[in-house]
């Protein structure tokens, strides 16, 4: 693109020709030039031809682009003036005013280029050719760079003696308010349109021609990790370099944040002036239902592999990256030099060796530098094993023959439990033998999933969910594939909308083969939008269920404050809390004197911090009774701590609560069988292994639960009553997951459940909401806690899951090696309509 410069000096400077500029003396302010004393009439003397010389006075443009960038005054005294490309020492008068004598000029034309130190770095052979306008900018350190960045004058008749200097380059000044910290903003243009890049100055038409380059430029904020902080009453000013020019298609401006959220405006049409700053005031608000964003903005070096070989790539050096290279780069590097469109940007961002990753974040594990995971906004992520920067994308797998991982962090702008909308941009690499496995990770079930707008159909061999994962495999028959390594290539839209999710989900992307291959892909575009909170019936009662581990021990040196919050985040109606006894010291395994165990005593106290003013204790014979806390009432109907056998207890007790909603009566059948794999009362080490290996814990847990049933929900005394809930820790796998476990069908782990589905009506909540998935109810994997419901009470139900959310992650704990925090079990959490 040519830009008319000397027509913009010509309009813009007649109008300041007695504004005062910077001065030769260390940059002080002084006189601006002829409109000084001896010329009081305060008008341009035009120049004169003295001795063969014509003197012009020197001074920047008030109002050139880098001033609103908060470049200081020029230091004239080490600067460098160069007129029709000759150089000539800055001199100063008496006066204090700077100024050249330069020879005259036959054909009355004087074109000059002001430079400083390092000014150099800044073009190729001379400042009128290839000069670097940066597409990889940065907060501060790139406008600090231009003192050293050339500008460049014309003799007008306009300003006489008086030489201006403006910028070849312009500016988008872009006025941000708002709350968020701002970690980069993109500009981009139409696919035909270079923004930065390199250019040549053509004195004849007063502008820059660019000669090549990329159709964008990122400013990156990430300021060491920091990332610019806004203020929602006074506007930050975000100052972006691009190349001036008529934009018809308009230009892009994408706003990102250390959140990873982000917001788009088009400034369209866009005109952007040489050596001015174009003001653009925006308040930073993402769309209400945006949740994640991930366009790695800030990942600007390496080729464009997915534009293919008539690409534009750059990066800090020529070299070519392997997974192994160019790990010290520092990741505010300037990037000019060209690159191949296959060369990454980086090495792989993570250690090839998964056991070096494992359970970190890319911020505590990373072989790339400290500065490049500051710099790309990429700390919180869990991994990016086998991960590689390219220009605006991420390639993951793409570098070696092992698969690559990437994983999210926890998407904590959910709020509650949401259904969500994730789409994403991908692309198999070229001679992939792999899949693209895609997993939604901590929850939340894949609902359903389409390529570029055709509904997929979710089936048993492309999707499932195992433990607390759902997962969706990319079929290849539904995408175009590469037909070569250097061929431009198709990006596809992969959009899967997920139920269920919390503020514990994670997203994963991977190859699905863990073998030998080319397992790689490229990913752009990652976003979750928020599809609306899982539906409540409109007369809903919420049933929350879960072991708490000791009592809450977790949270018990925390006055149960982080306990407390959570329950209210979900505001269930009825909650029945098993191993809800204090038992051990704040942090320790140690026992509590009764004196200090809280609960179950302080659980009346408890409960109404979350809102609930009714409680009741169950059949409580030793350290793990259950609890059940209610906004209803609460009849006990029944307390069990005994059976009809002597020396056969229920180990930690059952019982019958009753509520009373909107007049109808609701039985809850709170259990908790025996844990062990030996029976109750074996003592001694060899009697309880050889009792273990009779199978005998299963069978004590076979007996308690028929008496359970016998004395509830099979007892001829409740006939009559037809709403029931049975839940607990059953401690035990149920046939209905066994396609999973793979026992034989006789296998005494499956008794307790054979019992009840097969001597009582009662209905498996998790296990019928959702066939052939395997949900896992503990840290590992395995389902031992459950709600049954009664027919009448599960053809009410409206939404149904085991929670995994940010808080009930289980975590070791740092005290007691075999504790966990919050608890070593899952929630679960039903929604019934009782309309």
């Amino acid at each position: 693109m040519i830009l008319n410069f000397q027509k913009l000096l010509s309009c813009i400077l007649g109008s300041v020709l007695l504004l005062t500029g910077p001065s030769c003396s260390g940059g002080e302010k002084g006189v601006d030039d002829p409109g000084g004393p001896e010329n009081p009439g305060g008008g341009y003397e035009d120049i004169q031809v003295v001795d063969g010389k014509v003197r012009f006075y020197l001074t920047e443009s008030e109002n050139a682009a880098r001033r609103s960038m908060g470049v200081g005054d020029r230091v004239w005294k080490k600067s460098a003036v160069q007129v029709n490309g000759k150089s000539y020492p800055v001199v100063t008068d008496d006066s204090g005013r700077c100024y050249i004598e330069v020879a005259a000029s036959g054909s009355g034309a004087y074109n000059a280029v002001l430079t400083a130190s390092g000014s150099q770095d800044w073009y190729g052979s001379s400042a009128y050719t290839e000069v670097k306008l940066p597409y990889s900018q940065f907060w501060e350190a790139t406008a600090a760079s231009l003192q050293s960045y050339p500008m460049y004058g014309s003799y007008t008749k306009e300003n006489g003696n008086k030489m201006v200097f403006e910028d070849a380059f312009a500016v988008l000044d872009l006025a941000l308010t708002g709350s968020a910290k701002i970690s980069s903003v993109k500009v981009s243009g139409s696919a035909t349109d270079v923004l930065a890049g390199f250019a040549n100055f053509l004195p004849s038409q007063g502008g820059f021609k660019m000669t090549g380059g990329v159709g964008f430029a990122v400013l990156n904020c990430t300021d060491g990790g920091d990332c610019v902080p806004l203020s929602s009453s006074t506007p930050k000013h975000f100052y972006i370099m691009l190349a001036p020019g008529d934009y018809a298609s308009g230009l892009k401006i994408t706003v990102s944040d250390s959140e990873h959220r982000s917001m788009e405006h088009t400034l369209s049409p866009a005109r952007l002036e040489a050596g001015r700053a174009t003001a653009v005031a925006l308040q930073y608000a993402p769309d209400a239902d945006l949740l994640f964003s991930e366009s790695f903005d800030n990942f600007v070096w390496g080729g464009n592999i997915m534009a293919g070989q008539e690409s534009t790539g750059y990066a800090p050096t020529a070299e070519t990256i392997t997974a192994a290279t160019g790990t010290d780069r520092d990741g505010y590097a300037d990037s000019f030099e060209k690159v191949s469109c296959n060369n990454p940007g980086s090495a792989f961002i993570q250690s090839n060796t998964w056991d070096e990753i494992s359970g970190k974040t890319v911020g505590t594990s990373h072989l790339m530098s400290d500065t490049y995971v500051a710099s790309r906004n990429i700390g919180d992520y869990t991994y990016m094993f086998r991960c590689q920067e390219y220009q605006g994308f991420l390639a993951c797998g793409a570098g070696n023959t092992g698969r690559g991982i990437f994983q999210t962090a926890a998407l904590k702008a959910i709020d509650g439990i949401r259904s969500v909308k994730v789409s994403f941009d991908f692309c198999y690499q070229y001679g992939s033998t792999d899949l693209l496995l895609f997993q939604v990770v901590n929850g939340g079930m894949i609902a359903s999933a389409s390529v570029d707008g055709k509904e997929i159909p979710l089936t048993a061999e492309n999707s499932g969910y195992l433990s607390a994962a759902g997962k969706y495999i990319v079929e290849k028959k539904h995408v175009t594939l590469p037909s070569g390594e250097s061929a431009a290539k198709k990006w596809h839209r992969v959009e899967v909308v997920v139920n269920n999710a919390t503020d514990g989900t994670m997203l994963y992307w991977g190859g699905n083969d863990t073998g030998s291959g080319v397992h790689g892909f490229y990913l752009d575009n990652i976003e979750v939008r928020s599809l609306g909170e899982m539906a409540r019936g409109a007369d809903n009662l919420r049933v929350l269920y879960w072991n708490i581990q000791n009592g809450m021990w977790s949270d018990q040196g925390n006055n149960y404050s982080n306990f407390v919050a959570w329950v209210k985040k979900y505001d269930p109606d009825v909650c029945i809390w098993c191993e809800s006894a204090s038992i051990y010291k704040n942090n320790t395994n140690s026992g509590a004197p009764e004196s200090e165990r809280f609960l179950p005593a302080g659980w009346p106290a408890l409960a109404a911090r979350y809102g609930h003013s009714y409680t009741a204790v169950g059949g409580h014979r030793d350290n793990y009774p259950q609890t059940v806390t209610s906004k209803y009432p609460i009849e006990t109907l029944l307390k069990i701590t005994d059976s009809d056998q002597a020396g056969k207890p229920i180990s930690h007790g059952a019982g019958i609560q009753q509520i009373t909603v909107k007049g109808r009566k609701i039985n809850l059948v709170t259990l908790h069988t025996w844990p062990q794999a030996y029976a109750y009362g074996v003592t001694g080490t060899a009697d309880r292994e050889a009792s273990a290996a009779r199978k005998e814990g299963d069978k004590y847990r076979e007996f308690e639960i028929e008496y359970i049933c016998a004395k509830t929900v099979n007892d001829p005394a409740y006939a009559a009553q037809q709403d029931w809930l049975m839940m607990g820790d059953f401690n035990s796998r149920s046939r209905l997951d066994n396609w999973y476990y793979g026992y034989p069908a006789d296998d005494t782990r499956l008794l307790v459940h054979n019992h009840i589905l097969d001597h009582t009506d009662l209905v498996d909540i998790i296990a019928e909401r959702n066939p052939g998935c395997f949900v896992s109810s503990t840290y590992g994997n395995a389902r031992i806690d459950y709600i049954y419901a009664s027919p009448s009470m599960y053809a009410r139900i409206v939404n149904a899951l085991i929670v995994v959310d940010k808080w009930t992650s289980a975590t070791k704990s740092p005290y007691v090696s075999n504790f966990y925090d919050p608890s070593d079990h899952r929630p679960i959490l039903v929604d019934f309509e009782l309309k």
